[in-house]
């Protein structure tokens, strides 16, 4: 073989090689864009989880105080439906990160009802015993999907194995739930 031709295969051989370390570079970044951009979804539904918990004890803690008592209620139902939106597997996100569905039916208006329907009771200055109890019910629920959802300990900074192995807990979780569906 000339010289010239085994310049030619060393020179396209080479080529072809940087060209495959490019792809491979890139698929890795694509990889890993796509894994931080789970993670950090997980992430927030368990903030938002969070901030019902605490929007729902504050009602609670204000039952004497028609104006808190409703803000809080409010802040935990625009937390409420927003994990709602972003657990659907049927929407941009929840389609890539693919929540378990009794996660989105937890979230689902039917059975965080309760939230509203003591909003409402309040602000027409109604109250309803059944209602209060059911709420007190659905906190109890939150708390212990908060509790099962451990963000310092089980979601913060962890894989993303880790990540949706707490999230099937929780899923498992619900599953022992009287909610209405």
């Amino acid at each position: 073989m000339s010289i010239s031709k085994r310049k030619l295969i060393i020179s396209v051989s080479f080529g072809l090689n940087v060209i495959f370390i490019v792809c491979l570079f890139f698929l890795y970044h694509l990889y890993q864009e796509n894994t931080d951009m789970k993670k950090r979804a997980i992430l927030q539904y368990a903030l938002q989880q969070n901030e019902v918990l605490l929007d729902l004890e504050t009602a609670l803690n204000h039952e004497d105080n028609k104006v808190d008592y409703i803000n809080s209620l409010i802040g935990a139902y625009a937390n409420i439906y927003h994990n709602f939106n972003l657990t659907k597997n049927y929407n941009s996100v929840g389609e890539k990160v693919h929540f378990p569905e009794n996660i989105n039916i937890f979230n689902n208006p039917k059975s965080s009802s309760p939230v509203v329907y003591s909003l409402d009771n309040r602000v027409t200055g109604e109250f309803n015993e059944e209602m209060d109890q059911k709420l007190k019910q659905y906190i109890s629920y939150v708390s212990q999907v908060v509790n099962t959802l451990d963000m310092q300990h089980k979601i913060k900074g962890k894989s993303l194995s880790e990540q949706y192995k707490t999230l099937n807990e929780v899923s498992d979780l619900i599953d022992g739930f009287k909610l209405e569906k």
